[in-house]
């Protein structure tokens, strides 16, 4: 059996299925990686492990792992093919602390907002109301909003997320296009949807006005920041899965509870058996 063949036959089911552009992409490019090393399949489970090996970057490399093993599975299911992932060693993603926004910089952040342009103030407050992804926000229309919630289209199809109604009236407020979305370009782009590069630049300029030195500037930092806050005023990891969109609570405790560790030290400084030594006395 060729690859190409059973790469067409996993790309239509995944049309099928109604998974997202950027998923479609994604596979299309991994996929075609698939085929160049290896024409005919099964591949040989020594060829992927080198080829994942020689991946820039652990997030590459497990990306494509990913990918590989959800070809696969489909073809195991549909072609009664073996498994050829089941003995490659998925790629190591070290662990890191991931980066959000502090209340200070929150703070800060309101204020800039006090005299920013109506379309950028509706942009940094839709990301930090509700989450939502950038791709979802370049997806939003006005019939998406309700009096309090709003219907968002993007990575795991669809979904409602709560909003405010300061959140609301300032979306409302925007120009109304023929289009129906939300959020536009200026200039000679003011007729065409805004994408998500435009709400990327638009986070970057106020993260750096509020003094913000953490590597990433784009809504995720927001829509990070909105778990921790959202979890450290009493929010349950439920109620933030939900409002995230993850498929799987698992994902949101993973992401968010390892970012309070603030809370973590203070727990820890009440509660060690450590505080025994406090008493000692130098000799």
């Amino acid at each position: 059996m060729r690859t190409k063949e059973v790469i067409a036959s996993f790309m239509a089911d995944c049309k099928l299925r109604g998974l997202s552009a950027r998923t479609l992409e994604n596979y299309d490019c991994h996929t075609k990686r698939l085929i160049e090393i290896s024409p005919h399949f099964p591949p040989k489970p020594v060829i992927i492990q080198q080829f994942l090996a020689g991946v820039k970057g652990a997030y590459n490399a497990d990306s494509y792992y990913r990918t590989f093993r959800a070809v696969d599975n489909y073809a195991h299911k549909t072609f009664n093919t073996p498994n050829f992932m089941k003995s490659v060693t998925r790629p190591r993603i070290p662990k890191e602390i991931m980066p959000t926004i502090s209340n200070l910089e929150l703070n800060l952040l309101a204020t800039w907002l006090g005299s920013a342009k109506l379309r950028d103030k509706s942009v940094i407050c839709l990301f930090v109301d509700t989450a939502i992804r950038s791709g979802e926000a370049s997806n939003l229309k006005r019939d998406d909003i309700y009096e309090d919630k709003i219907i968002v289209r993007g990575k795991t199809g669809y979904r409602v997320v709560p909003i405010s109604p300061f959140t609301r009236d300032l979306l409302l407020s925007l120009p109304a296009h023929e289009d129906g979305y939300v959020f536009h370009g200026t200039g000679r782009y003011k007729n065409y949807r805004l994408a998500k590069t435009g709400f990327y630049k638009i986070v970057k300029r106020y993260l750096k006005k509020v003094g913000y030195k953490g590597k990433q500037f784009g809504p995720q930092t927001l829509r990070r920041s909105f778990g921790v806050f959202h979890l450290k005023d009493g929010g349950d990891l439920k109620s933030l899965s939900l409002i995230l969109g993850h498929s799987n609570i698992t994902t949101t405790a993973n992401y968010y509870t390892p970012l309070m560790i603030d809370d973590v030290v203070e727990i820890h400084h009440k509660h060690t058996p450590g505080r025994v030594f406090e008493n000692i006395k130098e000799i």
